[in-house]
């Protein structure tokens, strides 16, 4: 998470020069080669303005392994204060009781001719828990 003085795309910056392709192939070949993603955000659009233009700079980035073993997580663009910055604050989502999913049945699989027979073998087995 960090500054990156950098933006991604033509809708990072607004009011500012024309983004150009040379402002934004670096840090998207730096995404791409190190297989980064950003979390998304709620709140304000733009990290970075000096009253006039709006800059989408300051990011929370994470790699696929940090994506499969946190928890659920969003990043909240604050208001910035007394800096040019806004603060990012990453929010984890808080662990759940797990509960299993719930059973859903299916009335046409009564319809099968070995439906019963399934289903006796099924309650007399031995689940070993």
């Amino acid at each position: 998470m960090g500054d990156f003085n950098a933006i991604m795309g033509i809708e990072d910056r607004v009011n500012g020069t024309v983004v150009q392709e040379n402002e934004i192939k670096d840090f998207r070949s730096l995404m791409e080669e190190c297989r980064l993603n950003e979390l998304g955000t709620v709140g304000r659009s733009y990290t970075w303005t000096n009253s006039h233009v709006y800059s989408r700079i300051d990011r929370a980035l994470v790699n696929a392994h940090w994506m499969i073993n946190m928890p659920p997580m969003q990043v909240h663009v604050m208001d910035p204060q007394f800096s040019d910055h806004s603060p990012l604050c990453i929010e984890l989502e808080a662990e759940t009781e797990h509960k299993g999913k719930p059973f859903k049945f299916f009335n046409c699989l009564a319809e099968h001719p070995s439906f019963e027979s399934i289903i006796r073998e099924g309650w007399n087995k031995e689940t070993g828990i």
